[in-house]
């Protein structure tokens, strides 16, 4: 059930509703298509922090009060309209991330429902590590041989596949198995170990990366606008790490990136992940260090 109010009533509203004992919550998703300004907008920086803050703190004023607010919002959005006390709005508030459990269950119930693993029953109650083990049947143990210096492949996916904000989204996950199982099946018989190959995990992510841009630019337009100038940077410049002034960004945007998981600073250069980086035309030096920023960024967001 919807409150109908407008801006002249709904104090009113939910002030007879409190009142009355009624017991409700409302919840709020969908800000990024309203406040589609929000990181140079006064305005609508202010209505966001009036709505993140003022609003939660007057509802608990409400004596017997039974209603509650839940608001699914970008870290970006919170960024802009708190920039003062935002680690304890933080700290209050709930993060909603996939991490490795969340993506390997994924990956295991995906190989499940397409009949390529044996152990589709389980996959839900399994534990993290043997859910580690059961998927070493999709992509091996290394993205080469067992004994051989690679990566390990479940590392590697994850880092490739995760920005830097450790997030990992669920769509990103099943495109990437998708078009990695077309690129297997030509390299059919060449590894008995796996189903999914490291040439063919290596080959997806342009492909992945192709999508994951197209995905943000429509759904995050500040976010695009920024992108659009990484596009057009001059192409000798684009090479990780990198400084900002060589491909065109201000620090103002570099942290509206940084906030999206699309910018790491370490010192003076920058990163940006795999999932961005070959749609975005970046190279890496030598041979790109997936796994080593990924563990840069892990120390920086959990420092213990």
């Amino acid at each position: 059930m919807g409150l109908q109010a407008d801006r002249e009533n709904a104090e009113q509203l939910l002030t007879e509703m409190a009142a009355r004992r009624s017991r409700a919550v409302f919840i709020l998703d969908g800000l990024e298509d309203l406040f589609q300004k929000f990181s140079s907008d006064p305005n609508q920086q202010n209505a966001l922090r009036v709505l993140l803050t003022d609003c939660p703190y007057w509802l608990r004023s409400l004596r017997g009060c039974s209603l509650g607010l839940i608001i699914f919002v970008r870290y970006d959005l919170v960024q802009a309209a708190i920039q003062q006390n935002l680690h304890q709005f933080l700290i209050r508030s709930r993060r909603l991330r996939w991490e490795r459990e969340e993506a390997l269950r994924l990956v295991a119930w995906v190989c499940g429902r397409a009949d390529a693993l044996e152990e589709k029953d389980v996959v839900r109650t399994a534990r993290v590590e043997e859910l580690s083990r059961i998927l070493q049947k999709v992509w091996g143990l290394k993205m080469g041989s067992d004994r051989s210096r690679e990566a390990r492949s479940e590392s590697w996916f994850l880092a490739a596949l995760s920005v830097f904000n450790l997030q990992i989204q669920a769509r990103d996950i099943v495109n990437f198995l998708a078009v990695t199982a077309r690129h297997s099946a030509q390299d059919f018989g060449k590894w008995n170990d796996r189903l999914l190959t490291p040439a063919a995990m290596s080959k997806a992510l342009p492909e992945c990366s192709k999508k994951k841009i197209k995905e943000v630019e429509e759904e995050n337009h500040v976010v695009r606008d920024i992108l659009q100038k990484l596009r057009k940077a001059d192409a000798e410049q684009k090479r990780v790490p990198f400084e900002l002034d060589a491909v065109g960004l201000d620090r103002s945007e570099a942290r509206i990136l940084e906030a999206n998981g699309i910018l790491f600073q370490q010192e003076d250069q920058y990163w940006i992940p795999e999932l961005f980086r070959h749609e975005l035309g970046f190279k890496a030096e030598r041979r790109p260090r997936i796994l080593a920023v990924a563990r840069l960024v892990q120390s920086r967001n959990d420092p213990a």
